[in-house]
C-alpha cells in the first residue's frame, strides 16, 4: 500500500507539489527537475536545522519567538479561537525560520495572511486559483518582512508548515481543555522546552508524554489523510490500473497494529510497556519518498506552540472557552471551530 509500483523519480515528485502548481510560484517543469527538487528540500531541511531542538542557539530563539508570538495576539476581549491559533501559528513560523521580530509583524498583516493561506488550502480541492491581485499582495507583505530573494522560498515554505501546524495545535488544545493531566505535561514543556521533557512520561509512567499526546492527535487527526502518486505503466496496461495510487493513511492509523479502542484518545497507547504498545511508526507526515522533510520536527515544534499558548491562557488571565470536542476520526479540522474563542478574564469576574 505504501510502495506503489512503477513510480519514476519524478513521478514521486509530482505527487508532492501540488501546493506549487496552484500557488503559480515556481513552473511545475522546474519543480519536477529533480535536481530543483531536490534544492527545494535542501533548502527546507536548512531551515529546519537552524530552528531544531539539536542546535541549541536555533531552538532557544523559536522558543523566544514562540512566547513573544503567544503575547502579541491575546485578545483585550476576546478572539475567535482558530484565528487566535492561525496568528499566532503564522508568526512563530515566519519569526522562527527567516530571524524576522514578532514586532514588525502588523497584526492586520498576519491576519491577511493566514485568511489568504486558508482560501488557498479550501480551494485545492476545487481547483480554485488565486486572484492575481491577492497573490501579489501576499508578495508584498512577504517581501517587506524577509527580502525580496527569500520571498518565494518562504511562500512556499510557509504554506504546508502553517496548513499542518495550526491544526494540529488547535485540536491538541481542544484535548487538553479541561484535563488537568495534559494541560500540566505542557506547561511542564513550556518551562522546560527540551527533548527529555517532551519524552518523559508523568506521574510514575502513569500519564502521558507531551510526544505521546501529540501522537495520539496525530494519529486520529493526521494532516495528510492520503498519501497519492501517480503511477506510469506501459500504454496497453493503462485500462487495468488506475491513473493514481493512494495510501490511505487513516485507515492505517486505524489498525489493530495500534492498540486497541481505536476510535478513543488514549495517549498511553505510546507507552512502551501498555498492555497493547504501538507496534509501527506513525503515517501522519507521510512515508518514505513522499515522507515531509518535517517529519521529525513538527511535532515538537507544535508542542511548543501548544505549551506557550496553554502557558498563557492559563484560566487565570485567559481562558478557552469551546464546545464539546468533535473527536471523531476523519473530522476535517479545518472547520468545526465555531464558537470556541479566547477571553480574557475581567478581575473579580468568572467567564
Amino acid at each position: 500500500m505504501l510502495r506503489p509500483r512503477n513510480i519514476d523519480h519524478e513521478a514521486e515528485i509530482r505527487s508532492r507539489v501540488h501546493l506549487h502548481e496552484h500557488f503559480a510560484l515556481t513552473s511545475s517543469s522546474a519543480i519536477l527537475d529533480p535536481s530543483r527538487h531536490d534544492g527545494f528540500v535542501q533548502d527546507a531541511r536548512k531551515l529546519i536545522a537552524s530552528v531544531s531542538p539539536q542546535q541549541c542557539a536555533g531552538w532557544q530563539r523559536f522558543v523566544k519567538c514562540a512566547e513573544k508570538c503567544t503575547e502579541m495576539f491575546l485578545p483585550s476581549r476576546e478572539v475567535d479561537f482558530a484565528a487566535f491559533i492561525q496568528s499566532v501559528t503564522f508568526c512563530i513560523i515566519i519569526t522562527g525560520f527567516y530571524g524576522v521580530d514578532p514586532g514588525t509583524l502588523s497584526p492586520v498583516d498576519v491576519a491577511f495572511m493566514t485568511s489568504a493561506l486558508n482560501r488557498h488550502s479550501d480551494g485545492i480541492s476545487r481547483q480554485t486559483p488565486y486572484y492575481p491581485g491577492e497573490l501579489y499582495a501576499m508578495r508584498e507583505r512577504v517581501y517587506r518582512w524577509v527580502g525580496r530573494e527569500r520571498a518565494s522560498q518562504a511562500l512556499e515554505t510557509i504554506l504546508p508548515a502553517y496548513e499542518s501546524m495550526w491544526r494540529l495545535a488547535a485540536v491538541t488544545l481542544a484535548y487538553a481543555n479541561g484535563n488537568q493531566h495534559m494541560h500540566n505535561a505542557f506547561l511542564d514543556f513550556s518551562e522546560n522546552p527540551t527533548q527529555k521533557q517532551f519524552h518523559s512520561f508523568k506521574v510514575k509512567n502513569t500519564r502521558p508524554s507531551v510526544e505521546a499526546i501529540i501522537n495520539e492527535v496525530l494519529r486520529l487527526h493526521p494532516p495528510i489523510q492520503r498519501i497519492a502518486r501517480k503511477s506510469r505503466h506501459p500504454l496497453w496496461k493503462r485500462l487495468f490500473y488506475p491513473a493514481q495510487e493512494i495510501a490511505d493513511v487513516g485507515a492505517v492509523h486505524r489498525s489493530c497494529v495500534y492498540g486497541t479502542r481505536l476510535e478513543t484518545f488514549d495517549a498511553m497507547r505510546f507507552h512502551p510497556q501498555h498492555e497493547r504498545p504501538v507496534e509501527m511508526q506513525l503515517l501522519a507526515f507521510g512515508h518514505g519518498g513522499l515522507s515531509c522533510v518535517a517529519e521529525e520536527w513538527a511535532p515538537m515544534a507544535t508542542a511548543l506552540i501548544v505549551a506557550k499558548i496553554v502557558d498563557r491562557v492559563d484560566d487565570v488571565g485567559f481562558v478557552l472557552i469551546g464546545k464539546a470536542f468533535d473527536a471523531k476520526m476523519y473530522r476535517n479540522t479545518r472547520i468545526g471551530w465555531d464558537g470556541w474563542v479566547v477571553r480574557k478574564k475581567e478581575k473579580g469576574k468568572d467567564t
